[in-house]
């Protein structure tokens, strides 16, 4: 035997010395085709692996066939070429899981985990079979469970009633299932986080069901199909999700007092009741079609709210918020906004993306992070002043990112934008530029960027080709300050004293490369990033205003 092999041995030896626990605890991390595998090891891992508490299992049509389908869909549809094929994988795979559920169920130990995502092509046949396998978990005290079926056509599983007495589950999570009202009383009496997926229930069999878990704490809702989502009574809720697609849901009402966080995803203009929950403190919207009045209404709910995220709700015009205690805020991609009016002196950060440049009223002392775009329209010195203005609203940017194109021309005119605009550009952070002019447009679209702002670095990102990059060096380089003597403030090639250039490698986390001679650079290296470090210098009577 080499001396590699016996070192291997060793260590072998040590690992199967270690506690059940420790090996369980390693086995938690693996997949459940790894953590199999490691039964072959020897007699005592093989053991270990029969009593491991947290059982998975996972097949689907996707496993058989290697087809790039979504498993999340309720159903799927197989070529008749493949059914054959999967009806025969799937007879083993039923096989497999009843011969390691009964052994495990065996040692009359308690089951941690129990994992089943299953394909059937025929539900009525193969009932029985989930049926019992529950029947197996809930006897053996699971505590977490995370059950999801999909199947062919319109027949959809009904869950088995005994999930309803499982008084040991903790962790519920139910995907492509139909849940039937029970004739009792539901007696999930430990129940802390539920996760409904694509599930057939009724609005009554949701209610009893959210209502009778009494320890429930988080709850997740995602495609039910429903009209109304009423939720009450738990006493001790504290997150709630709700997605839904379009034309279904119309109505939320949540009377939760306990109720800390929030997310609604849903393109839908529907009606939001939640006057009851006066402790929320985080609250996500995703897609809903609201008005500003509706908006403002809603967010007067919460006294407390501390994290607030607007995303996609594209009937929002004007956005008005006064709150002291609210520390988080993002707006993005409500593309009709046009104004923002925002007194939150205790913000911590606050993100702007993909919204129109809007006319606003601030009073957010933090770190900004904002993203404009030009959009379809061909920028000119009215886009440049309108960022320029925006922008000016904090002393704290800390990253800006712009989107500019253009079709046909890219107007900025310096002496146009100091007569409408005489102030000072304010200083950021970082500055990204994402690119797509033609050259001719180039001088224009330099001095509109640095009359928006003066950024400690500039990124140049994507650039298509090495034209722009060769064509700023040489500028930043060989600087004429003899363009606006005219003007008292005047423009940015009176202020740079000097700057570094750095490649952004592609690959990994790879520190930025210093670069001497930055035109031959985009031959030399793989990058999509260039980075300027600019060090400007400003009269003191600049840096006092």
């Amino acid at each position: 035997m080499g001396e590699s092999e016996t070192t291997t041995v060793v260590s072998m030896d040590k690992l199967s010395e270690l506690p059940p626990f420790i090996i369980h605890h390693i086995m938690s991390c693996l997949s459940a085709k790894e953590s199999a595998r490691t039964s072959i090891l020897s007699k005592r891992w093989k053991a270990l692996y029969t009593s491991f508490p947290i059982l998975d299992f996972y097949e689907s049509y996707t496993y058989f066939t290697g087809e790039n389908r979504n498993i999340k869909k309720r159903s799927f549809l197989i070529p008749y070429e493949q059914t054959r094929k999967f009806r025969k994988k799937l007879r083993k795979f039923i096989k497999f899981v009843d011969v390691s559920l009964v052994r495990f169920c065996e040692l009359e130990f308690s089951m941690q985990k129990f994992r089943l995502i299953i394909g059937l092509l025929d539900v009525k046949q193969l009932s029985f079979v989930l049926d019992r396998w529950l029947g197996l978990v809930v006897e053996n005290k699971v505590k977490e469970l995370d059950f999801e079926v999909q199947t062919s056509g319109y027949r959809v599983y009904t869950l088995s009633q005994t999930i309803y007495f499982a008084k040991s589950i903790t962790s519920l999570k139910l995907s492509g299932c139909k849940l039937e009202l029970p004739c009792g009383d539901i007696r999930l009496y430990a129940l802390k986080s539920l996760s409904l997926d694509r599930v057939c229930i009724t609005e009554e069999m949701l209610q009893k069901l959210i209502s009778q878990c009494s320890l429930l704490e988080d709850l997740h809702l995602s495609f039910l199909a429903l009209k109304h989502i009423y939720i009450s009574k738990p006493q001790r809720l504290k997150i709630i999700s709700i997605m839904e697609s379009p034309d279904e849901l119309q109505s939320v009402q949540i009377v939760v007092p306990s109720l800390e966080q929030f997310s609604l995803i849903c393109k839908e203009s529907i009606l939001i009741d939640m006057v009851e929950c006066p402790n929320l403190m985080v609250l996500e919207l995703t897609g809903v079609l609201f008005t500003d009045h509706e908006f403002r209404v809603l967010i007067s709910s919460f006294p407390l709210l501390e994290d607030l995220n607007v995303r996609f709700c594209l009937l929002l015009e004007r956005i008005t918020i006064s709150s002291n205690l609210l520390k988080n805020l993002s707006i993005s991609l409500c593309l009709n906004l046009m104004a923002i009016d925002i007194d939150a002196p205790n913000l911590l950060s606050f993100r702007y993306y993909d919204n129109p440049i809007p006319v606003s009223s601030m009073n957010v002392p933090c770190p900004w992070k904002v993203k404009l775009s030009t959009g379809e329209v061909d920028p000119d010195t009215r886009w440049y002043l309108n960022v320029k203005e925006f922008l000016a609203g904090s002393k704290q940017i800390e990253d800006v990112i712009l989107t500019v194109s253009s079709k046909k021309k890219n107007s900025f005119n310096f002496d146009e934008c100091r007569e409408r605009s005489p102030s000072f550009p304010c200083e950021i952070g970082n500055l990204r530029v994402f690119i797509y002019e033609p050259s001719e447009h180039y001088a224009a679209l330099l001095d509109g960027l640095l009359e928006v702002c003066y950024p400690r670095t500039l990124s140049i990102l994507r650039y298509e080709d090495s034209s722009f990059i060769e064509w700023l060096c040489e500028n930043l380089m060989n600087v004429d300050a003899s363009c606006c003597d005219s003007h008292d403030i005047k423009c940015w090639r009176h202020y740079l004293k000097d700057f570094k250039g750095f490649l952004v490698p592609k690959i990994g986390d790879q520190k930025p490369i210093l670069v001497d001679n930055l035109k031959d650079a985009p031959h030399q290296y793989g990058t999509e990033t260039f980075l300027f470090h600019l060090n400007w210098c400003f009269p003191k009577f600049l840096k006092k205003a």
